[in-house]
């Protein structure tokens, strides 16, 4: 081997020359048999190929058919992207079957092909081999990203590597993804998203805590299939490299540079690997405290009268969350595995300091109110999953059976403590709620192949739901949903078909106050077209459900102010959506691009509404208040400028049309329609000597409902510098929103025939809030290193030899 470039050249030739070789042997192949040889039988061999370690596909592995008495090559051909191939009308007789892939061992069986059967070769695991080099260093990068029926995959490479410490630094750096000052994760824009690893459910916290070198590639999912809960809006899949044995972890803090301005995330991970388990135990930390200014602004209009109600929350944000989780992977054997999974997290969110609210009829004081505002919030949540895996001997069945528990308990505190100013005279009022949540789920899931281009995927979902308050004992709240699927596929060529239906039963039951249930059907289908190696055309549809929760639900009226009383609506149906897509991607060498036409359509559209009573307080109440539409472009790439700058952009313009119903009319509401817009965008820079820079950006335009107008925040943007020492420290330093001083991270506004109100949260920042991080990395025993297959690309070969 004296040229790795010679080797891949080499290989795409003899994939093309195998194509037009397979053409050819089949027109041969079937001249001769309709002239000379009647008694023979056309046969097909078929198979699928596998990595014998991490029992992953190999897509574009080389399959060779020699014939057995003279090694004559008789046709070829490649696997595809789940790693199944197929040679067909194979004349009967004695052959060598040869399976080979660029860094894996060379796999021979003998084939003896009847006058009757065809031949199915199963699984063919190819072991990996390693090349000893001496003195060559090779330097590859893998594609950004590819287009697959049912996802878009986004590969990890060492410039994403580099700019990420944590599982959920890699996320912030797929187009799409966006997570916000709360650290709360969003895709394209919602928030009701499910997260897996390796296809387990998993969530931020348990991201969070993973090494971002543990990460092999990112699955994105925007229009999720029957197999997923119908309410979710998006799917995000991460997968592992392959398993490590031995000892390997990580330490990971960060240093504030002031005391007003704290936003750190402190953790540490170790693992430890045998041939058949492996053990992990980490913690992840999150600590920020930062002044809060919450402004509400609210002004009534009526003859010869206008009242202006203003308040003012001045507090200090604290908020802390300590969790550690510890997991068991066993793997009896290549075809069964256990994953044990738990975590404990105890936490707190308190805004401690002052309020004040006043009151004036035609610009005349009419009431002041102030208030020392304390919270006293603790939690504990504990969680535990079980997972099973079971790889039938068929290729591509398999079952799998994921059962979790969880449960939270609270006390949750808030005291106002009067000023001797303020109307009335000095008194303190506290409010107490003490919720206990459990939840426990069952999942079950089974994929068959039906022929060898139908795979059918059958499963069923049970999960029940309980929330008490034991402050309160006539708070008790019951939901439970009962769901089963049916999918099948079609893969042949250059089309790829998912056509899906999914059931959901559920029961809503405020125990003495009411009862519902409810049936939904919601069919899902989505159609690929490979128009090139490189290109594709997909159109989706999806109908979907979002389900009222109890606090929407309640129909209690609480009185958070002296001038607003809310309260909930037990009659609430559930909102439907339907989504409409025509996607378009193509790669350019290692860069991707996709573009999207969308359309989004949402009934019995639960909002809130808000009028004036005859008392003069705003009072809401919550309805299924209308339709929603949105019809518009989206954009997104994974690019890179040269060989230092790499970017991630993400654009989506729609218009926005509403169409509140006769409840929503009854509040005044009109039919609107408005061009809006979010954006993203994440840049990573290499420069020599390990430096890395890194800068993330994402706004979203407000957006109205039926009668609000949400999503009034500013712009949110951090920048970092890197470096990295030996491969096993890293330093860093990180900014967020520099020269901003005042960021609103929420904001809405709503306004009547005779009423207007706008709140805005701002948080108060140092001029260049800064905080340092340090990393370190260590690791002992054999590792297993992934092997990175989706086409690389060798950007240099040093001319050194082997």
């Amino acid at each position: 081997m004296k040229d790795i470039t010679q080797i891949l050249n080499f290989q795409e030739t003899m994939k093309r020359f195998f194509i037009l070789a397979n053409t050819s042997k089949i027109l041969f192949t079937t001249l001769i048999g309709l002239m000379t040889f009647q008694s023979l039988w056309a046969h097909s061999i078929t198979g699928q190929i596998k990595d014998g370690k991490s029992d992953q596909s190999i897509p574009y592995a080389t399959i060779s058919l020699y014939n057995a008495n003279d090694s004559s090559l008789i046709t070829g051909t490649v696997s595809g992207t789940d790693g199944h191939f197929a040679i067909a009308k194979v004349a009967s007789g004695k052959y060598n079957l040869h399976v080979s892939f660029m860094g894996y061992q060379t796999v021979s069986r003998k084939i003896d092909l009847t006058n009757q059967e065809n031949y199915h070769a199963g699984t063919i695991l190819l072991q990996a081999t390693s090349v000893k080099l001496g003195e060559a260093v090779v330097t590859g990068e893998r594609i950004r990203a590819k287009a697959e029926p049912d996802k878009t995959t986004y590969f990890i490479n060492k410039k994403l590597e580099d700019a990420s410490n944590t599982g959920l630094d890699v996320l912030k750096y797929i187009p799409g993804v966006q997570l916000d000052f709360s650290q709360n994760l969003s895709l394209e824009g919602n928030q009701n998203i499910l997260l897996l690893v390796d296809g387990k459910e998993r969530d931020t916290g348990f991201i969070r805590q993973l090494d971002a070198s543990q990460i092999d590639k990112v699955e994105v999912t925007t229009m999720p299939g029957s197999k997923y809960d119908a309410s979710l809006s998006g799917v995000i899949n991460i997968i592992l490299k392959h398993r490590e044995t031995g000892v390997n972890g990580y330490v990971h803090g960060e240093i504030p540079t002031s005391q007003n301005a704290v936003y750190i995330f402190p953790g540490y991970g170790l693992n430890y690997g045998g041939k058949k388990f492996s053990f992990q135990t980490s913690y992840s930390g999150q600590i920020s405290d930062f002044p809060i200014i919450e402004n509400n602004y609210r002004e009534i209009s009526k003859p010869q009268q206008t009242t202006t109600i203003t308040s003012q929350q001045d507090v200090m944000q604290n908020n802390w969350s300590h969790r550690f989780n510890f997991g068991i992977d066993y793997f009896m054997n290549k075809q069964n595995q256990i994953n044990l999974y738990t975590f404990y997290n105890p936490y707190s969110s308190e805004h401690n300091g002052t309020m004040t609210l006043q009151s004036q009829i035609n610009q005349t004081q009419d009431r002041y109110w102030q208030a020392k505002k304390t919270d006293n919030d603790r939690n504990h949540k504990l969680f535990g999953s079980l997972f099973y895996k079971h790889l039938f001997h068929q290729p591509n069945q398999e079952l799998t059976v994921d059962a979790s528990y969880y449960y939270l308990t609270a006390h949750n505190a808030t005291t106002y403590a009067y000023d001797s100013s303020s109307e009335g005279g000095a008194s303190e009022q506290t409010n107490i709620v003490r919720p206990r949540q459990q939840n426990a789920s069952i999942k079950a899931d089974f994929t068959t192949p039906l022929t060898e281009y139908f795979k059918l995927e059958t499963g069923m979902k049970g999960l029940l739901k309980s929330m008490t308050d034991r402050q309160s004992d006539s708070f008790r709240y019951r939901e439970n949903i009962m769901a089963g699927y049916g999918s099948f596929s079609f893969a042949k060529d250059k089309v790829q078909l998912n056509a899906g239906l999914r059931a959901e039963h559920s029961t809503n039951d405020f125990i003495d106050h009411f009862t519902r249930h409810s049936w939904a059907w919601l069919p899902s289908a989505s159609l690929n077209y490979q128009l090139s190696k490189t290109k594709s055309l997909k159109i989706s549809y999806r109908r979907s459900i979002f389900r009222p929760n109890i606090y929407q639900l309640n129909p209690y009226l609480s009185q958070n102010d002296p001038y607003s009383l809310q309260s909930g609506n037990p009659w609430l149906k559930p909102q439907f959506s339907q989504d409409l897509f025509l996607d378009y991607s193509m790669r350019l060498g290692n860069n991707f691009l996709s573009t999207r036409l969308f359309y989004n359509q949402s009934n019995h559209v639960i909002n809130s509404l808000t009028f004036v009573n005859d008392s003069n307080l705003f009072e809401t109440n919550i309805h299924n208040a209308g339709e929603i539409e949105q019809l518009g472009l989206q954009i997104s790439g994974a690019l890179k400028l040269g060989k230092t700058f790499a970017f991630n952009p993400y654009l989506k313009v729609f218009s926005n049309w509403t169409h509140p119903n006769a409840i929503a009319t009854q509040y005044q509401t009109v039919a609107k329609q408005e061009l809006s817009y979010e954006m993203g965008l994440s840049a990573i820079a290499s420069f020599k000597h390990d430096w890395t820079a890194a800068f993330r950006m994402q706004y979203y335009h407000p957006t109205t409902d039926i009668q609000t107008i949400r999503n009034m925040s500013d712009a949110l943007y951090f920048v970092s510098v890197e470096k990295t020492i030996k491969k096993k420290i890293k330093l860093g330093i990180v900014s967020g929103l520099p020269f901003k001083r005042s960021f609103a991270y929420h904001g809405e506004k709503t306004q009547g025939p005779n009423f207007y109100q706008r709140s805005v949260g701002s948080v108060i920042l140092p001029s260049v809030p800064i905080w340092f991080s340090i990393r370190y990395q260590f690791s002992s025993g054999k590792k297993v290193h992934t092997i990175q297959r989706e086409t690389e690309k060798l950007d240099r070969i040093p001319k050194k030899g082997f």
